[in-house]
């Protein structure tokens, strides 16, 4: 009744290859976006210590920079965990 010839031990092994796969895709976005939001959250930090320094409002570089790179260190660590 099957379509294929692949036995179904063959059949297993191509689906846990394609599932590991998918999973180191994954994984590595994560990390990625992980790197990125770390850098937006340290460059977001130095920007507003400088503003701060200088009198400037400071509240797009607080607000902005270090809000998105949080959100993106928050979703890489859901794409490396998940």
């Amino acid at each position: 009744m099957e379509s294929s010839n692949l036995s179904s031990e063959e059949n297993e092994k191509l689906t846990t290859s394609s599932v590991t796969e998918k999973h180191d895709k994954r994984r590595r976005i994560g990390f990625f976006l992980i790197a990125i939001g770390a850098f937006l959250c340290v460059f977001g930090f130095l920007i507003t210590m400088i503003l701060i320094s200088k009198g400037v409002n400071f509240n797009l570089a607080l607000y902005g920079a270090t809000g998105l790179g949080g959100v993106t260190l928050f979703g890489g660590l859901v794409a490396v965990m998940g």
